[in-house]
């Protein structure tokens, strides 16, 4: 009698298990501190790109937890479940003359067996269970064999009479339906990850109107973060975030619009957003025809011809407390950085 089960493969099927539970746990720890670090590196200058770079981490360190917790833990956990329960499990022997099928059959939480007809020339054949990993070492369809079975579960089998019969179904396991079982699973965890790590980024690069500082454009802007980072430097406490948008990033919405801080806004246009502009306030040029201003040029991209100026805000959240002038003196004052 061959048996398929050995103490030695049970042994390292057990050893097997705990260390990729243990190497498992550490990937989890280690992703969730890697995902935690790049978070705190997030500044409003690398913003755009640390967004990708989290994303993209987040989701390649998942796929590497799931794929070893799939195709190492779990398939270690079931296989040592599986041979602890033919080894304790009581044995009983049959004889009769075997048949691999193509049938291959996951069992839920369980291991994925082949189904092996047994003809005892007594009634219908058995249908009995082996262990994929082991159909190599079955004998050749129509083999006279005496199994040894425990709950329907083939642990071992000596061979009575060679068979002749030649081909027949595949000795090979099906690994690509492991591999199978992934692909749903790394789809839901990209999906999580986008999600989740969008939802953790907007908030760790967004704060409370009473700590940030707000400019909108009525115009072209490009590499607004720059911008924004250069005046995030120059201004006080309380604030500690300055964003930086032209009017079509509240094109959805105009409630963000009207609590802005700051306006830059041509004179052609200025009619339509006077109730927004805070009276009193000194509007201050920020673009002439001329060309002879032209404040953080490097940044807004004005309109030829047209004469722009900067308006503190009717509802700014730093009217009273001088924020928002104090936010438009640092932005007249990149003039003359563009000299």
């Amino acid at each position: 009698m061959e048996w398929f089960l050995t103490e030695t493969e049970l042994s390292a099927w057990k050893t097997r298990e705990k260390r990729l539970t243990a190497a498992f746990r550490i990937l989890v720890c280690l992703t969730l501190i890697i995902f935690i670090v790049l978070c705190l590196l997030v500044r409003t200058e690398n913003a755009q790109a640390m967004h990708a770079v989290i994303l993209a981490v987040t989701a390649l360190l998942g796929w590497i937890c799931i794929t070893v917790y799939v195709l190492g833990v779990k398939e270690a956990r079931t296989q040592s479940g599986h041979l602890d329960m033919l080894q304790k499990g009581e044995k009983e022997f049959r004889t009769g003359r075997l048949t691999l099928t193509r049938d291959s059959i996951q069992i839920p939480k369980s291991i994925r067996i082949r189904k092996v007809l047994l003809d005892s020339g007594e009634g219908d054949p058995a249908r009995l269970n082996l262990d994929e990993r082991w159909v190599s070492r079955l004998p050749r369809d129509g083999s006279l064999v005496r199994l040894a079975l425990v709950h329907s579960y083939i642990a071992g089998v000596e061979t009575l009479e060679p068979g002749s019969a030649e081909g027949g179904a595949s000795r090979r396991p099906a690994r690509i339906k492991k591999i199978g079982q992934l692909i749903p699973l790394l789809g839901v965890w990209l999906l999580v990850a986008v999600i989740f790590g969008s939802f953790v980024f907007y908030q760790i690069t967004d704060t409370d109107p009473a700590h940030k500082l707000t400019l909108y454009v009525d115009g072209e802007v490009r590499n607004e973060a720059q911008l924004a980072a250069l005046l995030e430097k120059e201004l006080p406490e309380p604030i500690r975030m300055v964003q930086v948008h032209p009017f079509s990033y509240a094109m959805f919405g105009s409630d963000a619009l009207r609590a802005a801080d700051l306006y830059i806004v041509p004179d052609s246009e200025k009619e339509q957003y006077a109730d927004w502009f805070a009276p009193g306030e000194e509007a201050l040029t920020v673009c002439d025809p001329g060309g002879a201003v032209s404040v953080a040029g490097s940044w807004i991209l004005y309109t030829p011809g047209e004469t722009y100026r900067l308006y503190i805000g009717a509802y700014s959240p730093h009217l009273s407390d001088g924020l928002a002038r104090r936010g438009a003196e640092v932005l007249m004052a990149l003039e003359t950085k563009e000299e």
